[in-house]
């Protein structure tokens, strides 16, 4: 298939999505929607229906993407990915999921970049190419006492083949697999791919594996003196390193250590 072939036959349905994966739980019910405010606001609704672990939902456009502490996610239609998935992975493994998630889409980046282009993670749920911001994760959790009714909501927009350029407030600091790779990227095999990483490793956290070393080995932050928004607060440090549930560790400058959840 050529470039304009894929492009041509890159649409989303639930149908298509189904049909073109190959994961056994994530993605066991799918729920598309041309255009919502949010996929993680869809997943928490489909919690109060008991939907099952591994309920994805994918939009074609989101009017109200967000990031962490609310952030605004640009989300235009018909170029990228976006979705989130409902987990239940209970209070023993929550603290892992930003791990998996972006672990799972940097190995995807970096088995499409061969080389011809730098994949790391910015602490906590950045994937950069690059350099630049081209895939973010979102950890929303109710971890409820005794565990029976806790989910996680895990969701995740990719940067695939929209041009950052045209949107003044990201076109310095994103990028997307488009720019990066010189050709478009069909976004159902994109999607294919990211869903089997992540069920990997989603299985293997469940089994009382952790992915917090090679998740670390790809981390961009560490050993550099860093500027951290993390909420209300700003903190400046040496990232000195992460601990197993993800929390990065900051020497201030002061000499005492501050030690930053990747969840709040």
């Amino acid at each position: 298939m050529t470039h304009n072939e894929a492009m041509l036959s890159d649409h989303l349905d639930e149908e298509i999505i189904k049909r073109g994966l190959s994961t056994s739980l994530l993605g066991r019910r799918v729920d598309y929607f041309r255009t919502t405010e949010s996929t993680m606001d869809e997943a928490r609704k489909m919690t109060l229906d008991n939907a099952p672990e591994g309920t994805l939902v994918v939009a074609e456009e989101q009017t109200s993407g967000r990031g962490r502490f609310q952030r605004t996610w640009v989300s235009p239609p018909d170029v990228n990915l976006y979705f989130s998935l409902l987990l239940r992975p209970g209070p023993d493994y929550a603290s892992q999921l930003t791990m998996m998630a972006s672990l799972a889409l940097a190995r995807v980046l970096r088995r499409l970049a061969q080389e011809s282009s730098e994949v790391t993670i910015k602490w906590p749920n950045d994937v950069r190419m690059g350099g630049k911001k081209i895939g973010g994760i979102l950890i929303e959790s109710s971890l409820a006492e005794g565990g029976a009714d806790s989910f996680s909501i895990v969701g995740m927009g990719v940067n695939v083949n929209f041009d950052p350029g045209e949107y003044s407030d990201i076109k310095d600091i994103a990028t997307s697999l488009q720019r990066e790779l010189g050709h478009p990227i069909h976004r159902l095999h994109l999607l294919r791919a990211i869903m089997d990483e992540m069920e990997e490793l989603y299985l293997a956290i469940r089994q009382g594996s952790s992915v917090q070393k090679e998740w670390a080995s790809l981390l961009d932050t560490l050993g550099h003196q860093v500027r951290v928004a993390w909420g209300e607060q700003v903190y400046e440090g040496y990232a000195q390193g992460v601990d197993e549930d993800g929390s990065l560790v900051l020497r201030l400058s002061d000499g005492s250590l501050q030690t930053l959840a990747a969840e709040r």
